[in-house]
């Protein structure tokens, strides 16, 4: 079983991190990876003042480690300038997908006519729009899954639900559910501490609970796993994330499994 960590930041410092900046090192990633036995791992930069390269950061180390890491660009979308950068992202950087943490709590104007030009870049361009995306923004993003059905949209962080007061048991899950018949909208069951009681627990019920409830509304082939390190690591080791899915999720079977953990990243980023 091939697997694929779809959620990881590498940069030399992460100040956020203080006073262990220096855990989302590549070297550190690496040799986390070798002894948890994951394949590969798709890098989000992580564009701030502490790390304004980190965009050609993370297309150095993947060039670099062709076997192991893919990078992603981040391209603010709001920027005047998005499309442009989304049209080079993947020459320039190698990309094999936009990462976008938006700057506005609301995204309706992701669908407005003034930004269809990203849309087409996407389109064009064929990169993946990797977005973190909160409750009340699924309709937004659910309208562009549907306007633009060759473009894979992937959601990071299982949705980020329980902050909007979502629970596992919640048969609509916030909305969510009308993207069942969408076969381009994927989700990130990643940052397991973000929907846990208890974010130290390495077997994340609660999380789990999550998890299958994602399973049983969209089907694990529209799942993967993502680590989040190093934000994680504040919580639990590397191999124990990769755990909960691997070893804790004894409700999903081996097809589920396999498919959250590698072959559903693989179809989507083509890694």
């Amino acid at each position: 079983m091939r697997i694929i960590d779809a959620h990881v930041h590498t940069l030399a410092t992460y100040q956020p991190m203080a006073p262990f900046e220096d855990m989302g090192r590549v070297d550190r990633l690496l040799h986390h990876m070798d002894e948890a036995g994951v394949d590969k791992a798709l890098m989000l930069p992580v564009v701030a003042d502490f790390s304004p390269d980190n965009n050609a950061d993370c297309g150095r180390w993947a060039k670099d480690h062709p076997e192991r890491l893919a990078a992603m660009t981040d391209v603010p979308l709001d920027d005047p300038d998005a499309a442009e950068r989304i049209a080079a992202a993947r020459a320039q950087f190698g990309a094999v997908a936009i990462s976008c943490y938006p700057r506005t709590p609301d995204l309706e104007w992701m669908t407005t006519a003034d930004h269809e030009a990203i849309w087409i870049a996407f389109q064009a361009s064929g990169l993946v729009c990797n977005l973190q995306v909160t409750p009340p923004n699924y309709p937004h993003l659910l309208e562009l899954a549907r306007r633009y059905p060759t473009t894979k949209f992937v959601m990071n962080h299982f949705g980020l639900p329980k902050g909007a007061g979502i629970k596992p048991e919640d048969s609509d899950f916030g909305g969510l559910k009308a993207a069942g018949n969408l076969d381009n909208v994927f989700v990130k069951v990643s940052a397991y501490y973000s929907v846990a009681d208890t974010a130290w627990d390495f077997r994340c019920p609660k999380a789990l609970a999550y998890l299958y409830a994602l399973r049983d509304l969209l089907g694990a082939d529209r799942l993967m796993f993502g680590s989040d390190w190093p934000p994680a690591g504040r919580q639990l080791t590397y191999r124990q994330i990769v755990e909960i899915v691997r070893t804790e999720a004894t409700n999903l079977s081996d097809h589920e499994r396999s498919a959250i953990l590698g072959e559903t990243a693989v179809k989507v980023y083509g890694v």
